[in-house]
């Protein structure tokens, strides 16, 4: 009997849970596609709540700061719940539309560009290994960014025709362009002709396709064209890489089709990090920012940003000896490995995650509440 009783607890258990799976997964079909009128980002609709512009200018409100509040001209409009938290602490939002986080308008010329088209005309080149990742084929980064000057008037010059013509050309974009001559020699070596002599072999297993092929929208595909007529271009040949940290205008220079060469421009009083610009950019109406290359992008120039950050305190803190960290000290290497010996430069990783300094530190944090609250009887 209470054998019998149990399994009905497990079977009206395992019913509700199904109904609340259900319920979850069809809130979330659509995704979060519902605006903000103020700060013009994307929420779920649960999210959200009505604010009126007659209401608020009752309740004490100044023009001034119900034209910051109210992107649109509304006197009814939805707000998101960090909005809405800000505006009865009679607080305008940081991230509101009217303190500049907004894109500039794009012309028609911009908009029709493709990535590769993009690269020509951007006075920044960002150079990133994106690759496809794991089964569901989500993109990532492997290894840094670098940001190189493109000489727009040279990209220009290698194109061999008339501005006017509206012909086909087709480019390859590459770091460096190296001569053909190069190659004059390959088939006099015997490793290469031993390479060359295998790969006539008409074998189906060469004809399988690649691992990892290039996304459609950042190649222009090659119809029936010989590979001669094809045209290497390296822009940023023999141009000294600038950092991502101290180039002012180097996300600005390097997408066009993003910001329409136009500088962000933000009127808040307080200083904006760059954190909240990324989620108001990421999370906009406006989806031209929210692609694979620029969210990358933006999350290595956050990670510099931190590792800038977190060496900079680290060199203002006093070694053991209670002297400063000076410059000298810095480039002798029997100092620095002295430092290293004694895990002094060890927490300057500790902003990073995943990184031994910050697991650490989450350590410590889990160890204290274990010990002020015991170990915890239920799993969440």
């Amino acid at each position: 009997m209470n054998n019998t009783h149990s399994d009905l607890n497990d079977y009206s258990h395992e019913k509700q849970w199904l109904k609340v799976e259900e319920r979850f997964f069809k809130s979330i079909a659509d995704g979060p596609t519902h605006r903000c009128y103020c700060c013009n980002r994307l929420f779920m609709k649960k999210k959200f709540s009505k604010l009126f512009e007659s209401r608020l200018a009752c309740t004490g409100f100044t023009e001034e700061q119900i034209a910051i509040i109210f992107s649109v001209d509304l006197d009814e409009a939805d707000f998101c719940k960090t909005c809405s938290d800000h505006i009865r602490k009679r607080n305008a939002p940081n991230l509101t539309a009217n303190y500049g986080f907004r894109y500039p308008a794009q012309p028609s010329c911009l908009s029709e560009l493709n990535d590769l088209e993009e690269r020509l005309v951007a006075l920044r080149i960002p150079f990133m290994q994106i690759r496809e990742l794991g089964r569901d084929r989500q993109y990532g980064i492997k290894g840094s960014v670098t940001n190189v000057p493109n000489d727009l008037h040279k990209s220009v010059d290698c194109l061999p025709r008339n501005v006017n013509d509206s012909v086909t050309i087709y480019v390859k974009l590459k770091k460096q362009s190296f001569p053909e001559g190069s190659n004059a020699f390959a088939d006099q070596n015997p490793i290469s002709s031993e390479e060359n002599d295998e790969s006539d072999i008409d074998d189906d297993n060469y004809d399988d396709p690649f691992v990892n092929p290039a996304p459609a929208e950042a190649v222009i595909n090659k119809l029936n064209t010989n590979i001669d007529a094809e045209l290497a271009l390296a822009p940023g040949e023999d141009q000294m890489p600038l950092s991502v940290l101290f180039d002012d205008l180097a996300e600005e220079l390097s997408y066009p089709r993003i910001y329409c060469g136009d500088m962000r421009r933000f009127t808040r009083k307080k200083s904006n990090t760059y954190l909240e610009i990324v989620k108001s950019e990421l999370r906009r109406y406006d989806r031209r920012g929210a692609t694979p290359q620029k969210i990358l992008y933006s999350h290595q120039k956050n990670l510099h940003k931190l590792l800038l950050s977190s060496i900079q305190i680290c060199l203002r803190n006093k070694i053991p000896t209670d002297s400063s960290l000076t410059a000298q000290q810095v480039q002798d290497q029997q100092c620095l490995r002295q430092l290293f010996y004694k895990n002094q430069a060890y927490k300057f990783m500790k902003a990073i995650k995943c990184s031994p300094a910050h697991w650490k530190n989450e350590k410590n944090r889990v160890c204290g509440q274990i010990r002020q609250f015991g170990i915890c009887q239920h799993s969440f």
